[in-house]
């Protein structure tokens, strides 16, 4: 304003213009059961003002019925609308299985080598139990003329192929 009271307006205007934050890299973990694909804690992500971001709740792919993926995925979001998404990748291999040893009995007739023992029940790293095959009968060398061994094998298989 000067003394005759015209007036001008003159501004110095700032424009803000927050540019894309950066996320850390995605997580990665190999596990050997489906039990330790927990929801992980996502980054403490920043704008470039230095402002803490909170990601909105995470999404998760299904959980495999034996092994594969678990991804888990946090978006972020600043005030500009900016956005980025940060994942946790669980990779499940199932680890193997144990069976306890071999078990066994003498009889005095091929008559009483008959299937009536009880087999082992045996799980595998899910907890799931894992379902023998039908037995294979081997003799050696011949029990039925005279004396030998009779063995009944079972092949236990889990989902992994274990």
């Amino acid at each position: 304003t000067d003394c005759a009271g015209n007036t001008a307006n003159w501004a110095y205007v700032y424009t803000i213009d927050l540019t894309p934050f950066i996320l850390p890299s995605n997580g990665t973990e190999t596990i050997d059961n489906l039990a330790g694909a927990v929801e992980p804690t996502p980054p403490t992500v920043t704008d470039n003002c230095g402002n803490t971001l909170t990601p909105a709740a995470p999404t998760k792919t299904d959980t495999p019925d034996c092994q594969g993926s678990v991804v888990y995925s946090f978006a972020f979001t600043d005030c500009a609308g900016n956005t980025g998404n940060w994942t946790y990748t669980y990779t499940i291999e199932l680890a193997p299985f144990t069976v306890p040893a071999n078990d066994g009995t003498t009889v005095n007739c091929i008559a009483d080598a008959t299937e009536t023992f009880t087999l082992p029940i045996i799980t595998d790293a899910n907890g799931d139990t894992v379902t023998p095959s039908t037995a294979i009968i081997t003799d050696s060398p011949n029990p039925l003329t005279c004396e030998g061994t009779r063995t009944y094998a079972y092949t236990y298989t889990d989902c992994a192929g274990n």
